[in-house]
């Protein structure tokens, strides 16, 4: 486990880490770590740094991105009435958050449109 003082996230070395220990403190001493979480705007797996100590703190070290938990109701795929809860950019609108999840359900409708299939018809 090494800890690597940065400046910003962006002076972190990709190819000389280790995202499974290492840590990365911040001036101001905030220390973030590699989260198991994603970036649910990139949607890349491995991007997202967390504090460990205190109210969490999310970053996308993809998109450059401060991140916070968004909560929408499941309106559209049984069983509705459930909460999904998404890491989106923190800076983002309530209007720009509602319209990603419009694009999200889309995408996810059309997932599930090809499972029907699949279910349906087999791999053709």
């Amino acid at each position: 486990m090494t800890t690597h003082k940065v400046k910003d996230f962006s002076d972190i070395d990709f190819v000389a880490i280790d995202p499974a220990t290492d840590s990365f403190v911040l001036p101001g001493d905030e220390t973030y770590y590699f989260s198991d979480h994603m970036c649910d705007d990139c949607w890349a797996g491995g991007t997202v740094l967390e504090t460990r100590k205190g109210r969490k703190k999310y970053y996308c070290v993809l998109c450059n991105n401060f991140l916070s938990w968004n909560t929408f109701r499941n309106d559209f795929l049984p069983p509705t009435g459930d909460d999904l809860k998404f890491l989106l950019p923190r800076e983002w609108s309530d209007e720009k958050k509602q319209q990603w999840f419009e694009e999200f359900k889309k995408r996810r409708l059309a997932q599930e449109k090809v499972r029907e299939n699949i279910l349906e018809h087999g791999k053709e």
